[in-house]
């Protein structure tokens, strides 16, 4: 392992197993500083609310503060690595993580698209159900946004018009993340530096995990433990994906921009078990 701080992001939307990974690291990674949101810790922002905003206005000077400070928090740590499992990444830190990160390292999260969708549609009515506290928050310019989510204001809503349903809604948000994800790896020349897990069917597969740990050169626990934290909804079953669910999603396919389109078709995600059913739902909605 190089003497350098290894410092390992999730690449990876809410509801794709991140909480699931974070809790593979603490109970089986060694000399590793982990965390999933980090909640409750100072000098370690979330980046949820506030700078999802600033990063999707280019709002810089009030944006990189919050980068700068969680990246001297990271770096004030003394085990050799740290890791994030955390989905404001590339919501809030994707433009500027070429510039203020040293020695990164990404695991790319990727999980059926619909599935994420309905998943974070679902834990949103949850949310709001239960009347849960600083739900939403107040940018500078007075608009009232989601705290966990991106704002509606990114380019690729530009094209829908406000009668989306919320389900559309984080159908769009998958598509930007990914297509952020992808831009951040192919702007710093970082392809040898992602491990990529298609969640669907490998994230549980202790062979795979095996595998990221050789990728990344971790130290770790002689065997490992995989009685990992599911975090399930309360009070919700299982993410079933409807017929009305792949009418939205195929209403949205036909106004998709181009550059989204050909992100699908990416062989990385043509690989993934979910792409033959997206992708006849995305030439059906065309």
């Amino acid at each position: 392992m190089s003497n350098t701080q290894l410092v390992l992001f999730t690449l990876a939307s809410g509801r794709s197993g991140t909480s699931y990974l974070a809790d593979f690291f603490a109970k089986n990674i060694t000399h590793c500083y982990s965390t999933h949101e980090p909640y409750f810790t100072p000098g370690n922002p979330t980046l949820f609310g506030k700078p999802i905003a600033w990063n999707t206005q280019h709002n810089d000077s009030a944006l990189l503060p919050e980068l700068e400070r969680k990246c001297r928090f990271i770096a004030s740590r003394k085990e050799p690595v740290y890791f994030e499992s955390n989905h404001a990444f590339l919501k809030a830190f994707n433009r500027h993580a070429g510039a203020l990160l040293n020695n990164p390292g990404f695991i790319h999260l990727v999980r059926h698209p619909l599935r994420v969708a309905k998943s974070e549609y679902m834990r949103e009515q949850m949310m709001r159900k239960w009347h849960f506290p600083f739900a939403d928050y107040t940018s500078d310019t007075g608009e009232r946004y989601f705290r966990w989510a991106l704002t509606g204001r990114e380019d690729v809503f530009r094209h829908y018009p406000p009668s989306l349903s919320r389900f559309q809604f984080y159908l769009l948000q998958w598509l930007e993340i990914e297509y952020r994800a992808m831009q951040l790896i192919r702007d710093n020349r970082w392809q040898e530096r992602v491990f990529f897990i298609d969640v669907d069917v490998d994230l549980k597969q202790e062979a795979v995990l095996k595998n990221m740990v050789r990728f990344f050169d971790l130290p770790h626990q002689p065997v490992f433990k995989m009685d990992l934290r599911r975090n399930q909804t309360p009070f919700i079953g299982p993410t079933l994906v409807t017929q009305q669910d792949k009418q939205e999603f195929q209403a949205i396919a036909h106004h998709l921009p181009e550059r989204y389109k050909e992100l699908l078709q990416n062989r990385l995600y043509r690989d993934c078990s979910w792409f033959t059913e997206v992708n006849q739902l995305m030439i059906d909605g065309n």
